[in-house]
């Protein structure tokens, strides 16, 4: 009959404590100022609360709360903010129901995103790896996205985010104290790492689906963490992509991402080394588009000529050996072939810009596009010859022992 009533007796105490709580989170709500904080005074009286109740030490004594990559020591003090903050906009007994769920849950359902520049969409499209390309407003509600819509119309950076390449994943929660040893667990680093390569393949095969004059610019990669989680985000960090930004162009349309959504397909069914080889040409066909800088794009486009039409090994005689082979897979005839290559080598080695009557940069990236369409829906790129083996075959086995002594590779 004791324990019964010592039982009751606790459990009024603990709901007495829950309403002083909600009453001080109420109080502290009235000093809210526009952006959302509250001064340290306002907050004592829950701060001294919560700490008594004893459910909400792991926010206390520095305690570090990990989200994916990111993490932050907490105060009492300083969670008591934060509370006050999205009680200003759910109200204090909501916001206490979502900090309850928080602590009896062992997993968090978080995004990772990445925020593509001056890109619009007719509509929003899921590809078949998971990925969605939506607009940005159709994001879930987090302070993330309220704060980049705001930003959007009046950056100051020059930038304008209307549309991003969003996936959901999953973490553990993880928090710990700050005398508890951490073992080096790159877990978290590495699943955000093919995160954010999942979400640059995704959008770089979309460009690739695009007109060859359009690209799709890229400014960060980061951690979307929902509204009812927002009292635990203490700011997470950005994987900017440094690359150019000058993206132009009609809105992406349904037919488009579907054509990208194929390519995907595609994509996934190369193996690693060749998807890596495609990685590169992708990345340097749509830094040709994003950029203004033409000697840039005469480099980018040189890479993209010797990523598809050169073995790995092979390092030399490339004008010949691209005029040799590009025919065969684009609108280009031996000779032109051979033209293109030193227009882009001029433009490379002098940095200025080209002038040439029948060859421009427009007219080789609609050719490297299309190859790279055809490479990736054939699953390999073409077995060119191995013209060193070639040479060294018609040579004496003496003559070729000389020249590798001195360094020097038969046919090279």
């Amino acid at each position: 009959m004791k324990s019964v009533v010592v039982l009751a007796l606790l459990g009024f105490s603990m709901v007495m404590n829950e309403r002083k709580i909600i009453e001080a989170i109420q109080s502290a709500t009235r000093n809210v100022d526009p952006y959302g904080l509250t001064p340290r005074g306002a907050v004592k009286e829950l701060s001294e609360l919560l700490r008594k109740s004893g459910r909400y030490d792991e926010f206390d004594n520095h305690c570090i709360h990990t989200i994916g990559t990111s993490g932050a020591a907490w105060t009492i003090e300083e969670f008591a903010q934060e509370v006050v903050s999205r009680a200003a906009m759910v109200g204090a007994e909501a916001v206490l129901g979502e900090v309850h769920s928080y602590q009896a849950t062992d997993q968090v359902q978080l995004q990772q995103v990445l925020l593509l520049h001056d890109i619009h969409i007719g509509e929003a499209f899921t590809f078949s790896n998971g990925v969605r390309l939506v607009d940005l407003q159709d994001l879930p509600e987090s302070p993330l996205r309220d704060s980049l819509i705001r930003q959007r119309w009046g950056s100051q950076m020059g930038w304008r985010i209307d549309a991003v390449l969003a996936t959901d994943f999953t973490v553990k929660k993880d928090i710990r104290t700050q005398d508890k040893d951490r073992a080096n667990d790159w877990s978290a680093l590495n699943e955000q790492t093919t995160l954010i390569k999942l979400l640059d393949d995704t959008r770089l095969l979309l460009s690739l689906a695009r007109h060859a004059d359009y690209g799709i610019a890229a400014l960060a990669s980061t951690t979307l963490i929902p509204a009812q989680l927002s009292f635990v985000d203490r700011g997470l960090g950005y994987n900017v992509f440094a690359e150019p930004h000058a993206a132009f162009g009609p809105e992406i349309i349904g037919f488009e991402a579907q054509q990208a959504d194929n390519l995907i397909v595609a994509f996934g069914r190369l193996n690693e080394e060749t998807q890596a080889r495609v990685r590169i040409a992708l990345k340097r066909l749509n830094d040709v588009k994003i950029d203004r800088n033409w000697a840039n794009k005469a480099i980018n486009l040189r890479i993209c000529l010797e990523n598809i039409f050169l073995n790995p090994e092979e390092e030399r005689q490339i004008a010949r050996r691209i005029s040799e082979r590009a025919p065969g897979h684009t609108g280009f005839s031996k000779t032109r072939a051979r033209k293109v290559y030193g227009f882009l080598s001029k433009a490379v080695h002098t940095g200025e810009t080209q002038q040439h009557p029948e060859i421009n940069e427009r007219m080789i990236a609609r050719e490297v596009q299309l190859v790279l369409r055809k490479i990736i829906q054939d699953g390999a790129y073409p077995v060119w010859p191995d013209t060193n083996r070639y040479w060294q075959s018609k040579l004496p086995k003496w003559l070729n022992r000389i020249l590798l002594r001195f360094g020097i590779k038969p046919g090279s």
